[in-house]
């Protein structure tokens, strides 16, 4: 399994390949033409002046307009400018980005402009906001650009407009005001306002940085089929698929986008006939640490995938250990988890054999509870009575 931020994470590679696991990635993938299109279109319609403009051609972006309808303007300015400052205390809640201000420095500016870094220090969006009184209140103009290509961006763009303003209707921290707000969205087709509150950066005073599998042997690992035995519920992989669920990979060509490794999951319903199939990319993370892969639908540039760490491996005894990454998130029992979107998230215990081991289980549980994760998350998957694998392939059901 892979995940995406997913077993090759940030798209769990373990993932089933559920009706719709991932929407827009499935459509992508099925009619790339169309969206193609659809991208050159979102990009033409882009609203003259109130934009900042990105250097790719392709980008995605997400344009709106908000109303304060009891806030001046130099209010909301305010307000917009102490987050960008850090102002007591605020931090982006959005993995913690980075806000610069480039542009309109007071609370009497019509026009403000900022830029902001992800918090893992990859990239870097442009953002533009034209405020101008409405009656009692204000209307906000927003746009905000990716700078590379990109279609698919996981609501980011939306959050780093949105958590400038955002209040407790959100559940937002606050720098100075309360703002009261609504939002009429102009172009922006990812908008999931639960990505923009998230915390992915590693606090070391809370959680344990992992160390991955030593001596690590890719082309061992790759071998044969994995059994998942237990994972952890993320966004497109639902516990109602947690039977029959296996992971295959095998090594390819390099692909347009430089992926090496082919990689097939599978999962099924509780009738364990209705089968969801993934079909993704994965490679080595070009890191030193040959235990951290990333993986991706095959389709999305290697910027787009997630990672896939490798944890624990035994050839001998045959288990992995694999997360969507470290685990960023501290739970109330003093350990920690990942996220549960697309990237950066999941936790599977991985066999070679079908057949449930549970001694084995606990031991890479044990590894697992070691390196500071929370195993509550994890859920157990069905490996009885499951078809027969595909043609060629030896069943490990022994």
């Amino acid at each position: 399994f892979f995940c995406h931020a997913n077993p090759f994470s940030g798209y769990i590679a373990h993932i089933s390949s559920r009706p719709d696991p991932r929407p827009p990635l499935r459509v992508f993938s099925k009619d790339f033409p169309m969206i193609f299109f659809l991208g050159l279109l979102s990009i033409a319609q882009t609203e003259a002046g109130t934009c900042p403009g990105s250097k790719s051609w392709i980008h995605a972006k997400c344009s709106m307009t908000v109303t304060f309808p009891s806030a001046a303007c130099k209010d909301v300015a305010a307000e917009m400018l102490a987050r960008i400052h850090g102002e007591n205390g605020w931090k982006d809640p959005h993995h913690q980005g980075t806000y610069t201000l480039t542009n309109g420095a007071t609370t009497d500016s019509s026009v403000i402009e900022s830029q902001r870094l992800t918090g893992d220090k990859k990239y870097t969006d442009k953002l533009k906001f034209t405020l101008k009184a409405s009656g009692s209140g204000c209307e906000l103009t927003a746009c905000s650009e990716s700078q590379v290509m990109s279609v698919i961006d996981y609501s980011t763009n939306y959050c780093n407009l949105h958590d400038l303003y955002c209040g407790s209707q959100d559940g937002c921290p606050i720098a100075k005001m309360d703002l009261k707000y609504s939002e009429k969205l102009n172009s922006c087709k990812q908008h999931d306002k639960s990505k923009c509150i998230a915390t992915s950066l590693v606090d070391d005073k809370k959680c344990k940085t992992v160390t991955t599998a030593q001596n690590f042997d890719l082309d061992q690992y790759i071998q044969s089929r994995w059994y998942i035995q237990q994972q952890m519920e993320v966004s497109y992989l639902p516990k109602s698929q947690n039977q029959c669920v296996s992971a295959k990979y095998k090594k390819q060509k390099p692909t347009l986008f430089g992926y090496t490794i082919d990689v097939l999951n599978l999962a099924y319903e509780s009738d364990k006939s209705t089968k969801h199939q993934g079909n993704l990319c994965a490679s080595q993370d070009g890191s030193d640490d040959p235990a951290k892969l990333e993986v991706a639908p095959c389709f999305l540039p290697k910027f787009a995938s997630g990672p896939y760490w490798v944890l624990a491996f035994d050839k001998t005894e045959g288990y992995a250990l694999v997360s969507g990454g470290q685990p960023t998130i501290a739970t109330e029992n003093g350990l920690c988890k990942t996220g549960s979107g697309v990237n950066g998230a999941g936790l599977w215990v991985f066999t070679r054999q079908q057949a449930r081991n549970q001694t084995l289980v606990n031991k890479v549980r044990g590894i697992a509870l070691d390196k500071g994760f929370d195993l509550s998350v994890l859920n157990d998957v069905d490996q009885t009575g499951c078809p027969a694998p595909p043609s060629g392939e030896a069943s490990a059901e022994l």
